[in-house]
């Protein structure tokens, strides 16, 4: 069964650049890896996406269906990234996958000072630009925060996207 690392926390503290340095990390050695971002399928939604028509749980039960078919496959790591941050939002991930599967849960965060000027800075981001949106995504992050898993967490703040992946013990 693959190893599944799944990679948490607020708007733009680094999720996708620290799931790309991973995939780096572990297809040297000539792993197969599968990045399933619940962002990716709530851009499915046309038009404007999840989040701007109510559909954001029906992507997070999405994407969990995505991993959980991908875990029955035969790559070596998948690596589920996004705002998975409420109980429903971890279940809508967590049932799908096959028994046995033990998912490693890594948590980066970053204040949102620093998160907001990052995505401000990304003219290729939509809604999570906006400063009311993002402000008010970094609440939610924060009144989650004590029931999201962390196996491991990370300082997005004080480690670059590199250093953080090169750190998680797999």
């Amino acid at each position: 069964m693959p190893r599944l690392v799944v990679v948490t926390g607020p708007i733009a503290s680094g999720k996708n650049a620290v799931a790309d340095h991973l995939v780096r990390r572990l297809t040297g050695p000539g792993h197969t890896v599968v990045v399933a971002d619940v962002d990716d399928i709530a851009a499915m939604v046309m038009p404007a996406g999840a989040a701007r028509r109510d559909l954001w749980f029906s992507a997070h039960g999405a994407h969990g269906a995505l991993v959980g078919r991908w875990m029955r496959s035969p790559v070596d790591f998948v690596i589920a990234v996004g705002n998975i941050y409420s109980a429903e939002e971890q279940a809508a991930l967590t049932e799908a996958l096959p028994d046995g599967a033990a998912p490693l849960w890594v948590l980066l965060d970053a204040p949102v000072t620093v998160t907001l000027v990052r995505a401000r800075d990304d003219p290729g981001r939509g809604l999570s630009r906006d400063p009311e949106f993002h402000r008010a995504a970094h609440r939610r992050f924060r009144a989650l925060r004590p029931g999201i898993p962390a196996d491991q967490t990370f300082d997005a703040q004080a480690m670059t996207a590199d250093r953080i992946a090169d750190a998680i013990r797999l």
